[in-house]
């Protein structure tokens, strides 16, 4: 317990913690350096991710997929509706519906009689019967004494390897295939009670297949005119060369589907990418721009500690600035994405280069941007959408005849690469970046020099409690002679 100033009468607390104040001024520099140094690290880091968003975006430029979307319409949607996939090629079809697929169903009206009937007479033992799966095998349904028609019917809906909706409604039932055409069966084997047959029944189409199975109910397939052909389909949804068509109804009219490239999907995704590319080009160029306010070093814990949070934030706001102004890595990396989009695609028969679709660069001043023109764009992609697929996507050995889309990627993993040697990555556990590196070597030197302060603040109480101990003792021997004095005088 220290108690100081008994003897010298001096605040030796303030005194000691003044000292103490300019002896840690140089370790105040160095957690100043270390603070900076986070901050440019973590900056650093904060333009990798927006360089990745970047390259991503391009390196999916870069696949014929992007460029490949089609669009399909129908005459009449009514009749037929259809869907382009990327496998569908541009082209005409006419086509008529002459049948819809349908699904094979039982109906049977008195069902719910014929079970309450049926149960009177329930033996009390088990009863089971199969329908045939999805996989073709048979599916047991089991029925007990305390079953309903309701319960029975939800076991043939839960068991979905059936394939088989049951529908009831004021005792009337209707059992229907989840699929069509004519593979869409329903196939029982009935008890030895007939617990089936006497409930919902055979049908008047009921076919014996096997011994005891029946077919008791088959949809019939779609029967469509496409281009001429007379064709079967067992559903009426399927692909026709990359396209969906969904039939709708039966009709005599002709239907004719168009399938052209999605111009608008191509030019927004086009219009996408430039909005990035422009974002960042003005984030990056204001930042190696950016005003440096060197009279605003990084707040120590103690003055932070002084200062309420909105001051905090101001004042950081401006000890942040200029982090990366005129760095080296952030500037070379806008010469080589401004260099990669700026060329031609050699070895292209027609456009070679972004200028002349419709895509340019603006002035000097503007550091790069890019500018869209985009009725020049819409028509170069309807003219002629391979050729300016192959602007992004162009693949080649031979560098100059490269797609833009991959000289773009290829620039920016080389200035993600620069970046995370100099700063890491957040998600790495151990940084060994040249910031990395740097941190550490901050970190250990400042743990140094607060082992040294605590050795020298406590040599600074070492001394003085010295000194007060001399005191108090000199004060003691000049009492004792007073008191001898005193003594003396008095005799």
């Amino acid at each position: 317990m220290r108690i100081p100033g008994l003897s010298s009468g001096m605040d030796t607390e303030q005194l000691i913690k003044d000292i103490m104040t300019a002896e840690r001024i140089p370790v105040d520099r160095v957690y100043q350096q270390k603070v900076r140094a986070e901050w440019k690290r973590d900056a650093y880091r904060d333009v990798n991710t927006k360089l990745s968003q970047l390259r991503n975006m391009s390196f999916d430029l870069g696949l014929q997929s992007s460029f490949q979307q089609k669009i399909a319409t129908s005459s009449y949607d009514n009749v037929v509706s259809v869907n382009a996939t990327g496998r569908a090629q541009a082209g005409t079809y006419e086509l008529r519906v002459d049948k819809l697929a349908t699904s094979g169903q039982l109906l049977a009206n008195e069902a719910g009689a014929n079970f309450a009937a049926y149960m009177e007479d329930f033996s009390g033992e088990d009863i089971t019967f199969e329908l045939r799966g999805l996989d073709g095998e048979m599916e047991e349904i089991v029925v007990t004494e305390k079953d309903t028609l309701e319960s029975v019917l939800a076991k043939i809906n839960n068991n979905k390897n059936i394939g088989i909706r049951a529908f009831h409604d004021s005792g009337k039932v209707s059992l229907t295939t989840t699929g069509t055409g004519e593979n869409a069966k329903i196939v029982v084997t009935d008890d030895e009670s007939g617990f089936f047959n006497k409930v919902f029944g055979l049908g008047e189409n009921a076919t014996e297949i096997e011994d005891g199975v029946f077919e008791v109910a088959s949809g019939k397939n779609a029967e469509v005119n496409i281009n001429g052909l007379d064709l079967e389909r067992e559903s009426n949804s399927f692909d026709l060369d990359g396209i969906t068509v969904n039939l709708q109804e039966v009709s005599n009219t002709t239907v004719r589907i168009e399938v052209k490239h999605d111009v608008d999907a191509t030019v927004d995704k086009i219009k996408e990418f430039v909005d990035l590319y422009n974002s960042l080009v003005d984030e990056f160029n204001l930042m190696t721009r950016e005003e440096v306010h060197r009279d605003f070093p990084p707040l120590t814990p103690e003055q932070k500690g002084a200062l309420s949070e909105k001051e905090i934030e101001l004042y950081e706001e401006k000890a942040r600035s200029g982090l990366l102004r005129s760095d080296p890595i952030i500037s070379n990396v806008l010469t080589e994405m401004r260099m990669a989009l700026g060329g031609a695609v050699e070895g292209l028969e027609g456009n070679k280069s972004l200028s002349q679709i419709g895509i340019k660069t603006g002035s000097w001043y503007e550091y790069g941007k890019l500018y869209i023109d985009e009725d020049k764009l819409r028509t170069a992609i309807e003219e002629d959408p391979d050729n300016v697929e192959s602007i992004f996507t162009n693949r080649s050995d031979v560098p100059s005849e490269k797609g833009l889309a991959s000289r773009l990627t290829a620039a920016l993993d080389k200035g993600m690469k620069r970046i995370t040697d100099t700063a890491g990555k957040a998600s790495v556990t151990y940084d060994q970046s040249f910031l990395g590196e740097q941190i550490r070597g901050l970190e250990d030197r400042l743990s140094a020099m607060e082992d040294r302060l605590i050795r020298i603040e406590a040599n600074h109480w070492q001394k003085f409690t010295a000194m007060e101990k001399v005191l108090s003792q000199l004060y003691a021997q000049g009492d004792w002679l007073v008191q001898q004095l005193a003594t003396m005088q008095g005799q």
